[in-house]
């Protein structure tokens, strides 16, 4: 059955192209896939027995206990918990002996075929798709059904629960129990976890254009001179990243932020400015009981002063909006706007909108020409 199947092969592949735990390029159709399964097998030293199947299916986890301590006895390092809130299982990574790795290579590698996306046999055991059944009867007319059995019995059930752990290592934190007592937990990665940094990091190396995010740091570090020890499928340093949150704004900062995306105009955070205008309301009203040259230059000056202030403020932080926007028309306020958006005390925005909307304000607001080009 192989002869046949492969007479058509001209030459066959490098092992390395066939046997692997990451996508290989090969883009398959649904019906080259026995063919392909058939080179894989070609490529081992040794029969893929249901024995190494069941090894294979018991030694994988979502989280490989060995990567936290390389002193954990192999019996009570495996564990798989499945994400909640989902009905699909989480993804494993195999932890077994040299020896066996090459055929976990066969039964994780994935299989690119055409239209779908890269799943291994592993995979559609553990969450099957539309062409799952057929892609798996392929993989038991070519390793027997023995084998496949073996698989889909050992990675469908629950993993062995670990009974203890290797000293040293592991952080142990004790919480207490609702009832009484302390809880102990370890904390511990998921496997994918330390491959999938290394692949993230691999992308971004090969999209040198791409910009990069400036709150990551990487930084990498040796699991061991043998990672193969833990997982086949983990090799070379362990690499960590550490995302810092970029410092909380301060009040004005975010509200200038706020403006440039067309929030409102920033606060003018001056508590003297509220005692100014109702200091200038109160002028107003002695003005139209004690009206003469002094009231009148002393109302003046103080509307002239608010406005003038005011003016500057709004001018700094258009400045400053302009310095982060560049391109971008932001519009300008009034200085009534400006004066009018802060706390008042009870009862005094309604004195201070009164001083602010009189003729007069509005008269020296006029011959300031400030507000020529606001909106």
């Amino acid at each position: 059955m192989v002869e046949s199947a492969l007479q058509n092969v001209v030459e066959p592949p490098k092992k390395e192209a066939l046997l692997s735990f990451k996508p290989t390029g090969r883009i398959l159709d649904l019906h080259e896939v026995e063919t392909e399964l058939l080179l894989m097998q070609a490529a081992l030293d040794k029969p893929f027995t249901a024995q190494i199947a069941a090894t294979i299916a018991e030694k994988s986890g979502s989280h490989l206990l060995k990567l936290v301590s390389p002193r954990v006895d192999g019996d009570h390092a495996i564990l798989r918990i499945n994400p909640t809130r989902t009905n699909r299982r989480a993804s494993v990574l195999p932890s077994v002996n040299a020896p066996d790795i090459p055929f976990c290579k066969v039964v994780f590698r994935p299989l690119e075929v055409l239209g779908q996306p890269p799943m291994s046999i592993v995979d559609h055991i553990l969450n099957p798709v539309d062409l799952s059944a057929e892609l798996l009867a392929k993989f038991g007319q070519v390793f027997g059904p023995e084998v496949l059995e073996a698989l889909r019995e050992g990675l469908l059930a629950p993993a062995k629960v670990p009974l203890k752990l290797g000293a040293g290592e592991f952080p142990i934190i004790y919480v207490p129990r609702p009832g009484g007592g302390d809880l102990q937990i370890t904390p511990v990665s998921p496997a994918c976890a330390f491959m999938g940094i290394v692949d993230i990091a691999r992308k971004h190396k090969a999209q040198p254009d791409v910009p990069r995010t400036l709150r990551i740091r990487w930084t990498r570090q040796a699991v061991s001179s043998k990672p193969q020890n833990i997982s086949g499928a983990i090799g070379g340093p362990r690499l960590r990243f550490l995302a810092t949150m970029p410092p909380v704004m301060q009040q004005a900062e975010a509200e200038l932020h706020r403006y440039t995306l067309g929030g409102a105009f920033p606060r003018w955070r001056d508590d003297a400015v509220a005692d100014w205008v109702l200091r200038y309301g109160d002028m107003l009203a002695a003005d139209g009981k004690y009206n003469n040259s002094d009231t009148r230059a002393a109302l003046d000056r103080t509307a002239d002063r608010l406005i003038r202030e005011a003016e500057g403020f709004i001018a700094e932080t258009m400045a400053d909006a302009a310095h982060l926007c560049p391109d971008k028309a932001l519009a300008r306020p009034r200085i009534v706007q400006v004066l009018l958006r802060r706390r008042w005390k009870q009862g005094k925005q309604d004195e201070a909108l009164a001083a602010l909307s009189s003729p007069h304000f509005e008269d020296r607001l006029r011959k300031s020409g400030f507000e020529e080009d606001a909106e």
